[in-house]
């Protein structure tokens, strides 16, 4: 079976371990970290023993960290959407289910239960949805050239999934769900609604708005704190242009490789990704985007070589000028950096998360940061001033609140004036007079513009596209004849829903739909109970060795 893996691997691999090699690399913070510093040079730290691995060892974080991210790879096609914290959840319940698969003697799997695997993995999974040859033979000579993962890794790595989805499996049982549960389930799921909507314009809601001194005053003092200013730091920065090559050459082999990588950046209008002709109609762009990818390093580069400079010369701020011109380097004023703002200069609004923490940490005695990355090339930022935390008076935000303000008040007077419209309409409706009719007069007479449409049947497994999802949320509390209250969709417009059909099947159990329904939810809800208890017994393992709190 191992052999099987290796000999398919080596065949059919190529490129997908260039991308793995890019992701394998993991903090392991949450083990090794738990005193929230650095240990000493030389210190031994105690043992952390999970199962039969010990966390204080670096080869035995990555089986467990870099087994798990492999995983969820190879599983979804990519990490992305996937924090840390589920990586490393998903690390501990995956370890702690091939332990207890390994002590409960479950059988090896057999060659068919790999081959399966191998194609459901969304690695090789095509645009329709199903295993894609193509894509799997591309993957090709693969881990011969890979000097950091092995045949034997990968298929350890796919051994392990299957004995973890087998294990999972046996711990969740047949899963169980109450009659009544399911029959709720599938009437929602089911039942046929016919819905007339009126939908309010905002933009036509123009209210007079009372913008005096002494309204936006007292607004002002009760929302003051949206408009608190936080500390920020001004900075210089020492700014490295990135330059192009123009003379620079790349082989087809080096451009073709940076492609085959990056095929989402790179379309081709009319070609299939990652085919040659695909290739061929983007090479120019790919070499152009490589071409700065190498003057961007060289402007990290050059300001990485004068930040070491500013260090061995003990470069003080008020010699700094004289520095610069030395140097024949660029210094300019770039401006203020916050959580709430960074100069366009430096990436501007982007930035902010990036360039913050780096301001922050800068001062009288660290005038200097490290490199920074910005869209001219590199930059190295100076300390100017701190300006701290403040609490502006009206004057100073006055633009700012005026138009908050306005927007907060526009906002409550159409949801007044919705509310209204609904008391009119339900007075109406109780009266005998039809929906449409009934909002069409209480809108007239209120001066708001309505606009009604009868919506087609239809049932929740198939909503109609054009219905804003913020109406689904009111139909469960509504029998047929029935009016919502007033909603404010996520378009800022109104709406009054009244169900003028509302056809619920009776749930049999016997029926196709009811038993795929009890089946599917009994899985769910299994998987959930297997997933708690797997991170309850990895929490438990790892609770046996925590430090003791002093």
């Amino acid at each position: 079976m191992i052999s099987w893996i290796q000999r398919t691997f080596q065949q059919h691999f190529k490129w997908l371990f260039l991308i793995l090699l890019g992701t394998v690399i993991v903090s392991f913070v949450f083990i090794t970290n738990t005193s929230g510093g650095l240990h000493q040079a030389g210190q031994k730290l105690p043992d952390r023993p999970f199962f039969d691995l010990n966390l204080t060892v670096a080869s035995d974080q990555q089986r467990l960290m870099g087994d798990a991210e492999l995983s969820i790879m190879l599983q979804r096609g990519s990490v992305e959407g996937i924090n840390s914290a589920q990586v490393e959840e998903y690390a501990k319940q995956r370890y702690a289910g091939i332990h207890f698969a390994n002590k409960l003697g479950l059988p090896d799997p057999t060659d068919a239960d790999i081959a399966n695997h191998v194609r459901s993995l969304g690695a090789f999974t095509g645009t329709d949805g199903k295993f894609d040859a193509k894509r799997y033979s591309d993957f090709r000579d693969t881990l011969k050239t890979n000097p950091r993962m092995t045949e034997a890794d990968i298929a350890r790595i796919m051994l392990g999934d299957v004995r973890f989805a087998a294990y999972r499996k046996l711990l969740a049982g047949p899963g169980y769900v109450l009659p009544a549960d399911v029959a709720e389930e599938l009437a929602r799921s089911s039942t046929r609604w016919s819905l007339a909507v009126a939908t309010i314009d905002a933009n036509a809601f123009s209210p007079s708005i009372d913008t005096s001194d002494t309204k936006l005053a007292a607004w002002f003092a009760t929302n003051a704190r949206r408009f608190e200013i936080p500390a920020r730091v001004t900075v210089a920065a020492i700014q490295f242009t990135a330059k192009p090559d123009e003379s620079l050459k790349f082989t087809d082999a080096e451009l073709r490789a940076i492609y085959d990588a990056n095929t989402s950046r790179f379309t081709a209008e009319g070609q299939t990704a990652g085919t040659d002709a695909a290739f061929a109609a983007v090479r120019a762009k790919v070499e152009t985007s490589l071409r700065l990818d190498r003057a961007n390093r060289s402007a990290l580069a050059s300001a990485s070589d004068v930040a070491v400079k500013l260090v061995e010369q003990n470069v003080k701020l008020d010699d700094l000028p004289a520095f610069v011109t030395k140097e024949k380097l660029t210094l300019s004023e770039a401006g203020q950096i916050g959580r709430d703002t960074a100069p366009g200069t430096l990436g501007g609004q982007g930035a902010i998360s990036r360039l913050a923490p780096i301001a922050q940490r800068l001062g009288p005695d660290s005038p200097y940061s490290d490199p920074v990355a910005t869209p001219s090339g590199a930059a190295l930022l100076v300390w100017r001033d701190n300006i701290a935390a403040h609490s502006p008076s009206l004057d100073e935000v006055r633009t700012l609140v005026l138009s908050a303000y306005r927007s907060a008040e526009q906002h409550r007077l159409f949801n007044e004036a919705g509310q209204n419209l609904r008391a009119a309409v339900q007075a109406s409706l109780t009266a005998g007079k039809p929906f449409t009719d009934s909002v069409t007069a209480a809108a007239t007479t209120a001066g708001l513009k309505a606009d009604i449409k009868t919506i087609a049947p239809f049932t929740m497994s198939d909503p109609p596209k054009d219905l804003d999802y913020s109406v689904f949320g009111a139909l469960d509390k509504l029998a047929q004849g029935g009016m919502s209250q007033f909603i404010t969709t996520r378009g800022a417009n109104g709406v009054l829903v009244q169900v003028v059909e509302k056809n619920t099947p009776a749930a049999d159990p016997a029926s196709p739909a009811y038993i795929e329904l009890k089946e599917r939810l009994c899985n769910y809800l299994g998987a959930q109970a297997a997933a708690s208890l797997l991170a309850d017994a990895a929490s438990a393992e790892l609770a046996k060795s925590a430090p003791v709190a002093p």
